[in-house]
């Protein structure tokens, strides 16, 4: 049995997402918290803006190999994105990669905090969620120091891995100041890589709320004077593509 939950896919796009359950992390503002299906399906997009009430309850049904490959036949792919908590950690994670790549020849992306690595011979990209790179500040919001995490992400650019970095911005907690860290730390690294800030969305019962516009573009204007490719999204982004549930 496989840790994937939940399958979404974009038919414009051909683009799949596998969403694994299980993380190493316990991170306060997780969305999982909030709702742990794709949060671009039609029916779930007033999820973010909306107040947290309850946690979400955890997955109880999961998708063997075999039944995956089944049902991904019957699709069309290009992409595939392996995330949901962290992709990673499930034992399968080489066998579905290797068979993505060999049956439908899919541009494969990993998301992940990269605390730890599985093989990534067929992975083409990693998608590294950092979420903080003073150490004090990376504990009290997953509960795990970052050491390794910086660590792995020198070692993957170090191999060659093509990869971007997310980390959401948290008003008055991982704000401009953190935000900045975070972008000389890539830029000691490889100035090349692209930067997304994110903004937080309320889940789990936390005292942050959402950040402005404002706060999103200036903290995007701090994070340009280390590095080229950086880009802060808003959350309120027009959808261009439909998303839909495949499992």
């Amino acid at each position: 049995m496989t840790n994937i939950y939940h399958i979404s896919y974009t038919p414009e796009t051909k683009e799949i997402s596998l969403f694994f359950w299980g993380c190493n992390f316990n991170c306060l503002g997780c969305l999982c918290k909030k709702e742990t299906h794709n949060f671009l399906l039609s029916e779930h997009l007033h999820l973010p803006f909306e107040e947290p009430t309850v946690i979400a309850d955890s997955p109880e049904q999961f998708i063997s190999f075999g039944d995956l490959i089944k049902t991904l036949d019957k699709l069309e792919i290009k992409k595939v994105l392996l995330e949901g908590q962290e992709a990673s950690l499930d034992p399968l994670y080489p066998q579905i990669t290797q068979a993505l790549h060999k049956r439908y020849s899919s541009y494969n992306t990993l998301c992940s905090n990269i605390y730890s690595l599985p093989s990534l011979k067929d992975t083409d990209e990693i998608a590294i969620g950092l979420k903080a790179v003073t150490d004090s500040i990376h504990k009290e919001y997953t509960g795990k120091s970052n050491r390794q995490v910086l660590a792995n992400f020198i070692s993957l650019n170090q191999a060659g891995l093509k990869s971007s970095v997310a980390s959401v911005f948290i008003p008055g907690f991982i704000d401009i100041a953190e935000t900045e860290n975070i972008a000389e730390f890539i830029a000691q690294v490889n100035k090349d890589i692209p930067y997304h800030i994110l903004p937080y969305f309320k889940s789990g019962f936390n005292p942050w709320r959402h950040p402005t516009h404002e706060e999103m573009e200036a903290a995007e204007k701090t994070a340009r004077k280390h590095l080229g490719k950086v880009h802060s999204w808003k959350g309120d982004e027009e959808m261009k593509y439909e998303v839909v549930k495949i499992f």
